[in-house]
């Protein structure tokens, strides 16, 4: 006597159907991981150096915040990057933003000097330079930059507001960082420092010094432009276009100004 092994049809049926279901499973679990995956196309580090507001570096966490950040983290998001942004001392963000392949930084001035050294992506950042002393002194209110070159003043080594002003003629006493420029204003020690018109009263007031005492002597408006987003020279070209296009992209949106509108006060202009 033979036995037919083979299942009842029903049976037959359901076990084919279920060895279907399960691969389609399987597939659909792999489509959904593959999308929920960040899967970015790249990865590139971005250096930049504590300037507050627009650049907030926590002191426990060492995390990066601040309406530039904010900038700089949507137009990398939208172009598929993932961007490493960490907070330097300004003379070691500007080394290694030459030296390192895959490297940009932000935010940069950009002038005649720097033009080659660099891959200048795009504007993320308005910058509006003042001459500030304290209010008491003798340093006049009012008059042209140009005429303030007897005073002492003091700047951050290799900041551009600094450097343009010593070759323009004036005595600068340089020192490692901005919060030591304020250190000495307020301490008497010198009578000038410059600053953006929004970020100098700002840090000020973090180190805990009177901003009531802070005046603008001068404008400064050979300084006064967009800062910018550059990448090192060895940066890929590709990272550089896709980048370029996700910031003209934000820009055309209106997000860019928004950013901006909800971050500067009355009368300082976002460009």
């Amino acid at each position: 006597m033979t036995f037919d092994r083979r299942p009842p049809w029903p049976v037959a049926i359901l076990s084919v159907t279920a060895a279907r279901l399960v691969a389609i499973v399987f597939v659909l679990c792999g489509l959904s991981e593959w999308k929920q995956s960040p899967a970015y196309a790249q990865t590139v580090d971005i250096v930049t150096t504590p300037f507050p507001p627009y650049v907030v570096v926590s002191e426990d966490s060492n995390y990066v915040s601040g309406p530039a950040v904010d900038v700089v983290r949507q137009i990398c998001n939208d172009a598929n990057i993932e961007c490493r942004i960490t907070a330097q001392p300004w003379a070691r963000a500007f080394a290694a933003a030459q030296a390192q392949p895959d490297t940009l930084i932000f935010s940069i001035a950009r002038r005649p000097d720097r033009e080659g050294l660099f891959r200048w992506v795009g504007t993320v950042s308005p910058y509006h330079v003042r001459l500030f002393s304290l209010r008491g002194s003798d340093v006049p209110v009012g008059t042209n930059w140009d005429a303030l070159k007897t005073f002492r003043i003091t700047g951050q080594l290799k900041d551009v507001k600094a450097e343009f002003l010593q070759n323009q003629g004036f005595d600068v006493d340089f020192v490692p960082s901005a919060e030591a420029t304020l250190r000495l204003l307020y301490a008497g020690r010198v009578d000038l420092v410059a600053g953006d018109a929004l970020s100098l009263p700002y840090r000020a007031g973090s180190l805990q010094y009177n901003v009531d005492l802070l005046q603008v002597s001068a404008e400064i408006p050979e300084l006064s432009s967009e800062l910018y987003l550059a990448a090192s020279r060895s940066t890929d070209p590709n990272i550089v276009t896709r980048l370029e296009n996700a910031l003209g992209e934000l820009k055309k949106s209106g997000v860019y100004q928004k950013i901006w509108a909800q971050s500067l006060p009355e009368g300082v202009p976002s460009n």
